[in-house]
């Protein structure tokens, strides 16, 4: 019993120190780095509306305009 406890407090620590840093929030000058940032980010909020709308039974709408001007719209329905 006192092995499986230690073992588990060891894991702990190690999934603790895994993982990414934090990102420092600010705007990104080059705009290839920009460009490729938005465009994962932006399928990832594209991915986690859907993701929402279906596990929780939400009505979701999302819009989002790139700075070139483009729309980028998701909305679910019933």
């Amino acid at each position: 019993m006192m092995v499986s406890s230690i073992f588990l407090l060891a894991c702990n620590v190690d999934t603790k120190e895994m993982g990414r840093g934090k990102v420092e929030l600010k705007r990104i000058e080059n705009p290839t780095n920009r460009q490729v940032t938005f465009s994962k980010r932006r399928n990832g909020l594209l991915k986690k509306s859907f993701e929402l709308s279906i596990l929780c039974d939400a009505e979701v709408a999302l819009l989002i305009f790139s700075s070139s001007g483009k729309v980028y719209q998701f909305a679910s329905h019933e």
